[in-house]
């Protein structure tokens, strides 16, 4: 099978040859700011025989020279490397469109506990995945700084610190985005749906973002960025969708947005007990249905969570094939419902994804 391209912006720290030249990324904050933004793409390998899970071949970073920030001569030639990078994605979303009905970008932000090539590797893996069958599917992803390392409370902790803080970052590479598809013109719009996938602690990341959206706009409407939002496994506050600190203001910024749970999700329950955080939105979705716009869909996948006893039943956005299935009948345009596989319970106004026999 072939590789796949992922677009990628990050605020994590450079990995430096000798030279000085910028060779990857690690795992903490860009010491330049936290909210300083690299852009570029990746070659991504499918898994082999000898290799069983998806590899980062090829990084090319876009090259960026701010005067005064990264070059010490304040009159130099600014050159943006977002702006290479958005264009190298609108071309190839009008190629990928075009040989189908239509094109959707999927934008994720990763979990906890995701290495920069960990993360790419998760991109790849669900382009492949959520490849609907009207539709063609690109995936870009945010790269934070998470540890890339499992360690109980020391890591966790660190992650949650950085995710904080690329709030901004976050923020920036939205806003960034969205300024550039405002300035093109009718010929040149690629036509894209853009979504948006949180998984895990990306979650938190998201929720911080918003607020430092909603700063940045000062108090008006947010703007309408999304076709769908997936909140997934989200390692967040119950009460999120419900408080104007946190999440209550997202759905401004999407036509839907879809909450996918498990109480069965062990990382959750983990983040729960051993952390000292609230009930978890991914564990029984949010904490109460009053006042929750009619655009938010809650999707129960307890009974189709399981994969490996490693994921602590907390990756099935991306092993499950009923979860995929889903996913890609949302991206379709299906209406939740009529997407096969679901069933409605009204008492706790969410659609169950039953698992198959």
């Amino acid at each position: 099978m072939a590789n796949e391209t992922i677009y990628f912006a990050t605020n994590r720290d450079e990995l430096k040859n000798a030279q000085g030249i910028t060779i990857g990324f690690g795992d903490k904050l860009n010491p330049v700011s936290p909210a300083y933004l690299r852009f570029g793409a990746a070659e991504v390998a499918p898994p082999t025989k000898k290799n069983a899970d998806w590899s980062v071949q090829s990084v090319q970073i876009a090259p960026e020279s701010i005067p005064g920030v990264t070059t010490d001569d304040p009159n130099g030639q600014k050159l943006l490397g977002s702006a290479a990078v958005f264009e190298a994605l609108r071309q190839r979303l009008i190629t990928a469109g075009s040989a189908k009905g239509g094109v959707d970008l999927v934008l994720l932000l990763h979990g906890y506990a995701s290495s920069f090539d960990n993360a790419l590797a998760r991109a790849a893996e669900i382009k492949r995945a959520y490849a609907a069958k009207q539709r063609a599917v690109e995936v870009a992803v945010f790269c934070w700084p998470s540890d890339g390392s499992l360690t109980p409370l020391i890591a966790y902790k660190s992650d949650r610190d950085d995710a904080r803080s690329s709030a901004k970052a976050v923020a920036r590479a939205l806003l960034f985005f969205l300024d550039y598809l405002r300035r093109l013109t009718a010929d040149q719009m690629c036509q894209a749906r853009l979504n948006l996938l949180a998984h895990s602690m990306g979650n938190y990341v998201l929720r911080n973002a918003v607020q430092a959206i909603i700063s940045e706009f000062g108090g008006k409407r947010l703007p309408r960025a999304f076709t769908h939002i997936f909140l997934m496994a989200a390692d967040e506050d119950d009460d999120a969708l419900n408080d104007p600190t946190k999440l209550a203001r997202l759905p401004e910024m999407a036509e839907a947005v879809h909450v996918y749970f498990a109480a069965n999700d062990r990382a959750l329950s983990i983040s729960d007990i051993t952390k000292g955080n609230p009930d978890r939105l991914g564990s029984a979705g949010p904490h109460t249905l009053t006042n929750l716009p009619q655009k938010i869909t809650l999707i129960d996948c307890d009974q189709v969570c399981e994969t490996t006893l490693l994921d602590a039943n907390h990756q099935y956005y991306r092993k499950r094939p009923e979860v995929l299935a889903d996913i890609c009948a949302v991206l379709d345009g299906t209406r939740p419902e009529a997407i096969p596989g679901r069933v409605w319970v009204p008492a706790r106004g969410a659609f169950v994804v039953a698992a198959k026999p």
